[in-house]
């Protein structure tokens, strides 16, 4: 394939890709999907890494990231968890994988996660009230903040399993499909 092909290429399909996650945090505005949809999102950029490259999804991430500003404003919460976490950690975890041992690995990617979690949460909490971000969890009390916290590290937990379970469809049947066919 030519240069001009490859390019071509890599600007289509990571201006498409971009569409689709920007597309796809609107179904936010929806009460519920304040922390499903992001997560969801990220994955579409992550695909550019298997696909592209490295370099490609970071451009990709910043794109839609600017794009969610300009055009979501109403879904300040799902964008905030967007751009602190979900949109970027899916294209950085691939580099977080050659970290050994196995437990130090885990330990690094739940310290980016908690980081990211207080730092999306302190933002959260300069446009909305805190009470709002943690409607529905009264019965706790005082510890609603932790128990949040705790829901938050499990549902990384889930996540994570899934990507890498992703990532193994995606590697062993996806993209030896998708890369005979642009051949």
């Amino acid at each position: 394939m030519s240069n001009f092909k490859q390019i071509s290429h890599k600007i289509a399909y990571s201006g498409i890709i971009c569409a689709l996650a920007v597309m796809i945090m609107l179904v936010s505005l929806i009460p519920g999907f304040t922390y499903a949809v992001p997560a969801v999102a990220g994955i579409l950029i992550w695909s550019i890494c298997f696909f592209i490259n490295y370099k490609w999804a970071l451009l990709s991430y910043a794109a839609s990231c600017l794009l969610l500003l300009i055009l979501l404003s109403h879904s300040l919460e799902a964008n905030i968890v967007y751009i602190a976490f979900f949109g970027y950690y899916p294209v950085i975890r691939d580099k977080l994988i050659a970290v050994k041992p196995v437990v130090l690995r885990l330990t690094v990617k739940l310290a980016v996660f908690n980081a990211a979690c207080v730092a999306a949460f302190q933002v959260i909490t300069l446009f909305i009230a805190v009470e709002q971000v943690l409607e529905g969890m009264e019965r706790f009390g005082d510890l609603a903040v932790y128990v949040f916290w705790g829901f938050a590290n499990f549902a990384f937990l889930c996540y994570e399993f899934c990507l890498s379970q992703l990532e193994f469809v995606i590697e062993k049947w996806i993209k030896p499909k998708f890369l005979k066919r642009i051949k």
